[in-house]
């Protein structure tokens, strides 16, 4: 496991993101044990990686602890195993069904906001397939922050899988801590989803 720790100021107040990040193991420790029944074999998903992110360390508590997460996937689509240059790349951002109906882009929610994620098998069509996650620590948007989605912090993680064989192989990508620029860098595909809401 590689347990990473990430600084970050909420409301003047600071405070560390520890980022808990390895291959996923265990159907069990995952949670992928729920999802039996749903149209794959779920021990598919031994190799792929799982990500938690929480907060270790803050000097704040109450609603000084209002957080939420962001996540944005790429994905790089290859035609072909051996090629450099992928055939496609889709950029959308992470959120389940109902939340995108409401036009809500948060992940996760919380006093703290905790994440957790656990991909697996999203190839599609293609031979070979780069899903990166951008992860964002951010701020929940309310009169105090002038109704403002801010990064607080943020890191990058993914894999590469290939089309499936005997074993199924999974390259994990090693986790980086990210700046402002990446956060920057993903405001207009948040705006163009999730257009009601004010980013900076």
């Amino acid at each position: 496991m590689t347990i990473t720790k990430i600084p970050f100021e909420l409301n003047q107040k600071p405070g560390f993101l520890e980022v808990e990040y390895k291959p996923n193991q265990s159907i069990e420790e995952s949670g992928f044990d729920l999802l039996a029944g749903f149209g794959f074999d779920v021990n598919l998903a031994i190799g792929y990686p799982t990500m938690r992110g929480y907060v270790s360390a803050y000097e704040g508590c109450g609603y000084y602890t209002a957080s939420a997460w962001i996540q944005v996937i790429t994905r790089q689509e290859f035609d072909k195993v051996d090629s450099e240059q992928p055939a496609r790349i889709i950029t959308t951002v992470d959120v389940n069904d109902t939340l995108y109906d409401l036009g809500v882009p948060f992940f996760a929610m919380g006093f703290p906001a905790e994440i957790y994620d656990a991909p697996c098998c999203n190839l599609g069509e293609s031979e070979k397939l780069t899903w990166i996650a951008d992860t964002f620590f951010v701020t929940m948007p309310s009169r105090i922050n002038d109704q403002t989605i801010s990064r607080l912090a943020g890191y990058q993680w993914g894999y590469t899988e290939y089309k499936p064989g005997e074993n199924r192989p999974v390259d994990i990508v090693p986790l980086q801590v990210t700046d402002q620029s990446q956060w920057q860098a993903h405001i207009p595909v948040l705006q163009m989803n999730f257009g009601a809401w004010r980013y900076a």
